[in-house]
């Protein structure tokens, strides 16, 4: 069972106080997907994502606005290093 001071949980509590903002320009159609989220994630946060760990919400992001996304936090691949 992973312990307060691991590295899963420490990312987790890093992520629940982090605000992401994706700039999208308003002169082209544009949808947001997982690909461009976590792009976004290591270009301002400086944390990997990988697109399949995001969960984006059902109905498409296509405008500016505040939005939710979950990411999967696991204890792979975050193991002791030996």
């Amino acid at each position: 069972s992973p312990t307060p001071s691991s590295p899963p949980l420490q990312t987790v509590k890093f992520l629940k106080s982090c605000r992401l903002e994706v700039g999208m320009k308003n002169n082209v159609k544009w949808e947001l997907n997982n690909e461009i989220v976590a792009r976004h994630f290591f270009k301002n946060l400086r944390v990997f994502v990988p697109p399949h760990a995001l969960k984006l919400p059902e109905e498409p992001i296509t405008r500016w606005g505040e939005y939710w996304c979950d990411v999967t936090v696991s204890e792979w691949p975050f193991g002791p290093h030996l």
